[in-house]
């Protein structure tokens, strides 16, 4: 009971000290008189609210100008090697009629106290009202990237990025943007294609024996030698269906994706390539991957299967 009595009366005390801090610094030669207007919230007021209220945000403390700002979207993690729990928040411009449809800024609370917090600007064209935000390690164990999803309505393509988590942070990924190893090959006699990995040597081959009727009549081969008429081209042209997988337990994350591949034209789907891409000098490279044929979706996994 003593322990409580103390603690309260210090507290009192530090409480009365701050209002007479106050009063005194209000009613000092510098001030005019005791009417003056109180002082507005300073950036580390703001600061302080903006931490403990999460879905508040005010852009004060980074020098934005006002703006009806929401946090359209929070997550929390290790972004260092402190092993202290920070936040990630994603800053959106809220609409008139309720709804955000451009993410503006990451907030990053690192949450070492010696570390304040900081906004990484995003693209200008990043829009989405559905997001989602995952803190994972893609290229060391120490230190973290933020990995956004946003999608734009219910049917819109999904668009990932990949961010470093710190100030300055560039642009791992972009879904839209970003450059990815190519997988492409060509038909051959016999009713069958190949197919290679940009920087790598592997050959995945293809049977097209299935598809031989269908050829046939396309007169893309000869049907009596199983020759080709004309070379043909077998290429995909995106990757999709990302998602982060730590595919060897070593603590860094890959991105697991399918490429559709076609040959006489988009509607001659051939096969899917399940491919693992790891982010390494700089850019994304193909780690592994394997041939899945197209007749055959359920043999993608479960995690990337094509809906």
């Amino acid at each position: 009971m003593r322990g409580f009595l103390a603690v309260g009366a210090v507290l009192f005390l530090f409480t009365a000290l701050a209002a007479g801090a106050e009063l005194g610094s209000a009613l000092s030669p510098e001030s005019g008189s005791a009417e003056t207007e109180p002082p507005s919230e300073s950036a580390l007021d703001v600061l302080i609210k903006n931490l403990v209220n999460e879905d508040v945000f005010d852009g004060k403390p980074y020098g934005l100008e006002k703006g009806n700002y929401v946090v359209a979207r929070r997550e929390k993690g290790i972004l260092g090697t402190s092993g202290v729990v920070g936040r990630v928040r994603l800053i959106a411009l809220r609409r008139e009629d309720g709804i955000y449809d451009r993410a503006l800024f990451l907030e990053i609370t690192p949450g070492a106290p010696e570390v304040p917090p900081f906004l990484i600007t995003l693209p200008s064209d990043v829009q989405g009202f559905d997001s989602k935000i995952e803190i994972k390690r893609f290229t060391a164990l120490d230190r973290a990237e933020i990995l956004l999803s946003l999608r734009s309505g219910r049917r819109g393509r999904e668009r990932l990025l990949i961010i470093e988590a710190k100030e300055g942070g560039r642009v791992l990924y972009d879904s839209q943007t970003t450059k990815l190893p190519t997988i492409k090959g060509r038909f051959f006699d016999g009713y069958r294609a190949e197919v290679v990995a940009e920087g790598t040597s592997e050959r995945l081959p293809i049977d097209l024996s299935n598809r031989k009727e269908l050829y046939n009549k396309r007169l893309v081969y000869n049907e009596s030698s199983g020759t080709l008429r004309s070379p043909v081209t077998v290429w995909g042209d995106r990757y999709e269906v990302f998602r982060p997988m730590d595919v060897d337990g070593d603590g860094l994350y890959e991105l697991k994706g399918v490429l559709e591949l076609y040959g006489v034209g988009r509607a001659d789907r051939v096969a899917y390539v399940d491919a693992t891409l790891k982010y390494a000098g700089g850019q994304w490279t193909v780690a592994d991957c394997w041939l899945v044929p197209a007749e055959d979706l359920s043999r993608l996994p479960e995690p990337i299967r094509l809906r």
